[in-house]
């Protein structure tokens, strides 16, 4: 949905509500309209910020695009489609995309203000992510998972069994890009813990990638830049 320009302008003075809604995974589920982009909010977390989202904008600065050959993206976790959008249009990056979102609502905001005005191909899967990666069978060149219930990712995202069905999806020279929180003390110790006990025993080569606020676990340290 193209943004009404006196909204957008006056967004960069105060963030603008755009729409209110909710669903049942999502008590809260609030469209802003802030510094010119929109933004999905829940009661604890901001799911979306087009390339505001700036865990992934800066990690996929890091990476050294040259060493990989991406045909096919895997999001699990669609938010307002943050990914596909700054891949596009950030990074000049047109791929095919398979995005599954478990919230419909989600979905439905998605199409409405952001994936009519992207020329990548989209096909979302409304289900768990848990059962999608159980029941896949395509290969993808990138995953990237972005699984949250407001501020917390989910235990049984945070599974050797969970990332064992991952990595058979991912094509032998893809990479895996985790997005973990870092807002705390207590964050910080629950991402490395999961890093060290259980990420690195299913990608060995692993690295993390610390941005504002997050941390994003990246499975093959050497496509970054930082590490070549």
């Amino acid at each position: 949905m193209k943004k009404p320009l006196g909204k957008k302008a006056l967004s960069y003075v105060k963030d603008i509500l755009i729409e209110s809604t909710f669903s049942e995974y999502n008590e809260v589920l609030d469209i802003y309209l802030s510094n010119g982009r929109y933004q999905l909010c829940t009661e604890g977390a901001v799911y979306s910020y087009e390339d505001k989202y700036v865990n992934f904008t800066e990690t996929f600065k890091k990476i050294n695009w040259d060493l990989l050959d991406i045909d096919k993206v895997l999001v699990l976790g669609l938010g307002l489609a943050s990914v596909p959008q700054m891949l596009e249009q950030v990074f000049g990056k047109k791929y095919e995309f398979h995005a599954v979102e478990i919230d419909g609502e989600i979905i439905r905001l998605a199409e409405k203000y952001i994936l009519d005005e992207l020329d990548s191909p989209i096909q979302i899967f409304e289900m768990d992510a848990e059962i999608f990666v159980d029941i896949a069978s395509e290969k993808y060149d990138m995953i990237i998972v972005d699984i949250f219930e407001d501020a917390k990712v989910p235990g049984k995202f945070e599974t050797n069994i969970f990332l064992e069905k991952v990595k058979k999806l991912l094509e032998p020279k893809g990479i895996l890009l985790y997005n973990r929180l870092n807002t705390s003390d207590e964050t910080l110790a629950n991402t490395l813990k999961f890093y060290e006990d259980i990420f690195t025993e299913v990608f060995n080569n692993a690295t993390p990638v610390y941005v504002k606020d997050n941390i994003v676990l990246c499975s093959n340290k050497d496509i970054l830049l930082d590490f070549r």
